[in-house]
């Protein structure tokens, strides 16, 4: 029966072929109820439709979708560009099955300056209708809210509804802590409060040295006429400035967004970056299962994609897209929209190798979580052990026996189990901090006692080490009378080459396992053993960090005291020093790359 329809669909078209033409459009497919199957766009509509009539060489599911077409509709166009015009407003109005790009009606928030008085800051999504400025789109509801709380702090803005602001006696809790500037009581005048919507303006449009600039004058001003209550007001505005600062030197053109394709095994993944005033607002995705051409894929995506928002008034591409995407993205938007193809240099060329990278790399992420389940059990025949329902991974760090932090992840068949995370901190008095073997056992014990008393063991232990860890373990689980745990030992390759460990299986400590280097058991061992490695470098760095927070910039060589009050000028305490980047380091004014390379380093190595 279905061959029979298969052939039916199939045999209509070519009936249907007989009188078509070669021009540019857009046809529907239609099944027996008049239901639209699918809506798509040619630039050749009789060689586009012929395809669709040599069913052994269509994936499965346009196959199925061919077995049910009962009817064609066909509107010739005067070209692509009003084909692929046509074709989003025609999906946008029957939503067909088989059209599975973008089905979800997601919405992007915007933050929206209003155009009144006394303008407020909003959180927007849907139709523009609202009138203001609009900055956006933000890729989530999140990022709106955390960005709207830091405007806040800094210009003092309100964000009450109109209601609520025009029945104001006494200013809310928003001014007593800062957050608002007091509009509604007449905290602060007219003149002023508009002045802070230009730099808040400023500052979203991605102006933010400008706007620091101003203000040092604004402080140094008020400074030298002793105004010394409302130069702290701006020193504030400028350490909450340079908090958030932008820390990519190397920033893409305002308005610009970076749109990819990647294949892999018969899957495809489309991806947007967007790129607003200049630094990196987020990332939206889909895969498919398949695809007939990969530019008509990623030039429909983008048609439909920019229905929702505004396109920028840059893509850079990965690929050539389709003839009549440009102009009918410039028609839409109102505005010229420019598609930028390969080749690229410098920064543009390292930001779309990136994006590719990042699309490729979610279409392996998927074919491993496909696998994730045999390569577990391949876990669990290595451990020896009926079953494998959680594993623990434990590493320990130091710095020459100082800030020693042993670690423990945890992790199941479907991946890492962060709220079992452990940090064990050793003090010296079990256990010598520069002896490995002694760490290992205090953090052993520790683990294994509490285990014990809460009734919460795993089923297995991977042990960052060799035969020396492992029998400080095995001597832990003895003397507590545990034996229903594996263990496995992992000891780093010859020369720290990961493909190349040793494994020792505590039932065999002396014999020694070696994998396949290609194989993905020695992979998941190995993303293990990474990741509690991860997790024991950061909790040393922490602790250590903490005990340097008494420590002075002048113990860093090159600081002086002109760089080190420049230094808590700009970030405000030795703790905010600590926790800065690199680039966020390197923006100070006076503090050049080696030196900021000194000051990082003295806090996180």
């Amino acid at each position: 029966m279905e061959v029979q329809q298969k052939r039916r669909g199939a045999a209509l078209l070519r009936q249907k072929l007989k009188k078509m033409t070669h021009k540019a459009g857009v046809y529907r497919m239609l099944d027996e109820n008049g239901t639209v199957l699918y809506v798509g766009k040619a630039k050749n509509l009789k060689n586009r439709l012929t395809n669709y009539t040599q069913t052994e060489r269509l994936s499965d599911r346009i196959r199925q979708m061919v077995s049910k077409v009962a009817d064609l509709m066909v509107i010739e166009t005067a070209g692509e560009t009003e084909a692929f015009l046509l074709e989003n407003d025609l999906i946008k109005k029957f939503r067909p099955f088989y059209n599975v790009l973008l089905k979800d009606d997601k919405s992007y928030p915007y933050i929206v300056m209003t155009d009144e008085e006394v303008p407020r800051l909003l959180k927007y999504r849907g139709e523009r209708r609202l009138k203001g400025t609009y900055f956006g789109p933000f890729l989530s509801g999140l990022a709106v809210q955390q960005t709207l709380k830091e405007l806040q702090k800094i210009f003092g803005l309100r964000t009450c509804n109109n209601t609520y602001f025009h029945n104001r006696s006494r200013p809310c809790l928003l001014y007593q802590i800062k957050r608002c500037s007091g509009p509604c009581c007449a905290c602060i005048d007219l003149k002023a409060y508009q002045a802070s919507v230009r730099e808040a303006k400023a500052f979203l449009k991605g102006e933010k040295t400008h706007i620091q600039k101003q203000l040092q004058k604004q402080m140094d001003l008020l400074a030298a006429a002793e105004k010394y209550e409302e130069a702290a007001v701006i020193r504030d505005k400028i350490l909450a400035l340079n908090q958030i600062q932008d820390t990519d030197s190397d920033q893409m053109p305002k308005q610009t967004d970076i749109a990819v394709l990647a294949k892999n095994d018969g899957k495809i993944c489309v991806q947007v970056f967007f790129y607003r005033a200049g630094h990196a607002e987020g990332n939206v995705s889909q895969v498919f299962d398949e695809a007939e051409e990969t530019s008509e894929t990623l030039s429909s995506y983008l048609m439909q994609l920019y229905d929702k928002i505004p396109a920028p008034k840059q893509i850079f591409l990965n690929m050539s897209p389709e003839e009549g995407l440009q102009e009918a993205l410039t028609l839409k938007a109102g505005y010229p929209v420019r598609l930028i193809e390969p080749p690229y240099r410098g920064g543009r060329k390292k930001r779309v190798e990136q994006a590719f990278q990042n699309a490729l790399n979610t279409l392996k992420r998927l074919e491993n979580e496909a696998s994730g389940s045999q390569v577990w059990e391949e876990l669990r025949a290595l451990l020896e052990i009926d079953e494998l329902i959680k594993v623990e991974v434990y590493d320990n760090s130091h710095l020459q026996g100082t800030a020693a932090v042993g670690a423990m992840i945890a992790a199941d068949q479907n991946g890492f189990l962060k709220k079992d995370y452990r940090r064990f901190n050793i003090d010296g008095t079990l256990a010598k901090t520069n002896d490995d073997f002694g760490m290992m056992k205090e953090v052993m014990s520790r683990r294994l006692k509490r285990g014990l008393s809460e009734n919460n063991l795993p089923s297995a232990m991977l042990i960052d080490g060799g035969k020396g860890q492992l029998s400080a373990v095995l001597e832990i689980m003895n003397e507590l009378n545990i034996h229903n745990i594996a263990v496995l030992a992992v000891a780093k390759g010859v020369e720290r080459n990961a493909g190349k460990e040793t494994l020792f299986l505590g039932t065999r400590p002396n014999e020694e396992i070696h994998l396949d280097l290609k194989s993905n058991l020695i992979h998941l061992i190995q993303r293990l053993r990474d990741e509690a490695h991860r997790f024991a470098i950061g909790s040393h760095r922490m602790r250590r960090a903490r005990n340097m927070f008494h420590e002075t910039l002048l113990d860093i060589e090159g600081i002086g005291e002109k760089r080190k009050k420049m230094l808590l000028r700009h970030f405000g305490s030795p703790r905010a020093i600590a926790g800065a980047s690199l680039e966020q380091i390197k923006h100070v004014e006076g503090i050049n790359e080696k030196i900021a390379k000194k000051v990082y380093t003295f806090y996180h190595d």
